[in-house]
């Protein structure tokens, strides 16, 4: 009895090796500006927007602007901190647009977009700056969140 049931035995941990093997790794968190800057403006503001997916609007801000050379560690904490209360204040995050890509010049993207919350859209405008290398860096946000404003012609961004 022992001899048929120890290749059986093999069989069975040969099998739940293999399968082991094939479990796939889960998803990485996403990334909105990695050390070295390699991300895309895209790859950036995508990044950002699965942060506030996730609940994380307030990290997902200062990852963003981390890359602004002339903020300091003090000012991302207090501009995430008040970014995470506003957004909180949206509701549930629901999805998000770009609307608008510019590129004045090669080295220098604006995307405007339009992030959907429970309560009401929100509309933000990106510009990013290449200074060689791929090493695109957000160097200012603008938003509106008053709905009397934020479709103006005059004031869209």
């Amino acid at each position: 009895m022992k001899r048929f049931l120890f290749p059986l035995v093999a069989i069975v941990v040969a099998l739940a090796a293999v399968a082991g093997a094939q479990t796939p790794a889960p998803a990485p968190p996403p990334q909105v500006a990695p050390a070295g800057g390699s991300l895309m403006p895209k790859q950036q503001i995508t990044g950002f927007y699965g942060l506030c997916k996730s609940g994380k609007s307030g990290e997902g801000i200062r990852e963003l602007l981390s890359s602004n050379p002339a903020l300091k560690a003090e000012d991302l904490d207090a501009v995430s901190k008040q970014f995470e209360t506003m957004i909180s204040a949206m509701g549930t995050f629901l999805d998000f647009e770009i609307t608008k890509e510019t590129s004045p010049t090669k080295r220098v993207a604006i995307l405007s977009c339009i992030a959907h919350f429970q309560t009401q859209p929100f509309l933000q405008e990106f510009t990013f700056y290449d200074a060689g290398g791929g090493d695109w860096r957000l160097l200012h946000v603008r938003y509106d969140a008053t709905i009397a404003t934020m479709f103006s012609d005059s004031k869209a961004p």
